[in-house]
């Protein structure tokens, strides 16, 4: 049985485990609340660049452009796969690097190769732990990631593309539902997938200037919005997902700390008890 000074440290080092996790939940829900804002803000641009792209493509002639051009045989396929530097955010990891790896033993099979590059330290010690030696590591952050990154970032993968480097490109991140339920996603990017048009599509836009120049900003920027806004919904779910466990830790430190209480009157109290029967069978012994 365990003593009173070891059960007493115990309280304590949980205790102190119990501040840390709260005020990890309440710096995860501050920066949530920032995060989420900006998520909800960006995600009306992509809506309307997708009815654009879908206004634009409205001909035939459109359906040529090399971003938009399906190709009947994809041999090499590569993976962006978005996860965080740090830990203690439940499975936000764990869940997306498990859906990638299903991608890659089913789905992926159409393809003769797949190159998995990462961002984030978690993702990329989970990949040297299964020596994969032909993973990349992206320089890049999704925190604080600006627009005009997301653009830089968009342009050299347009130019890779266009050199045949990879012939479909998919984006791997959490998709923020709520702070409680991310989503892992799988969103190929490169081609572009345009809604077709409908007959119930409004009529082509009027423009000024070439229309295969205006297609090509629209696609760039909209390739842009959707990096961006995966790193969006990356770093918002990875605060939801941290907060969550962070409650759930100090809740479980609570119960913690109940039960060692308990266990510590219940042996405190022996203790006492113990004393007693010794002074009452001392005082036995004098008769």
């Amino acid at each position: 049985m365990a003593t009173l000074k070891t059960i007493r440290k115990r309280i304590v080092s949980t205790k102190n485990t119990q501040k840390i996790t709260k005020a990890m939940k309440m710096v995860a829900a501050a920066k949530l609340r920032r995060a989420q804002t900006a998520l909800v803000q960006a995600r009306p641009h992509r809506e309307l660049l997708k009815g654009i792209l879908t206004r634009l493509v409205a001909d035939a002639e459109a359906w040529d452009h090399p971003l938009i051009a399906k190709n009947d045989e994809p041999k090499k396929a590569e993976i962006l796969i978005l996860t965080s530097d740090r830990g203690l955010c439940g499975g936000f990891n764990s869940n997306l690097l498990r859906r990638v790896d299903h991608f890659v033993r089913h789905d992926g099979k159409i393809y003769q190769e797949i190159q998995l590059t990462t961002v984030g330290r978690k993702g990329r010690d989970y990949y040297r732990a299964k020596r994969l030696s032909a993973l990349e590591v992206q320089s890049f952050k999704t925190e604080g990631l600006s627009f005009e990154q997301a653009q830089k970032i968009a342009a050299d993968l347009v130019q890779r593309f266009m050199a045949k480097e990879f012939d479909v490109y998919y984006l791997a991140y959490n998709s923020f539902k709520s702070a409680i339920a991310q989503e892992p996603t799988l969103l190929p990017i490169l081609p572009l997938e345009i809604a077709v048009p409908t007959e119930e599509t409004p009529a082509p836009m009027v423009w000024e200037g070439e229309k295969s120049q205006l297609i090509e900003q629209v696609l760039a920027r909209m390739l842009a919005t959707l990096i961006y806004l995966a790193a969006l919904e990356s770093q918002a779910s990875e605060l939801g997902s941290r907060m969550s466990a962070m409650e759930n830790a100090t809740n479980n430190a609570k119960d913690m700390i109940a039960s060692l209480t308990l266990q510590y009157n219940r042996a405190r109290q022996a203790s006492i008890t113990k004393e007693l029967m010794d002074i009452v069978n001392g005082a036995e012994s004098l008769k």
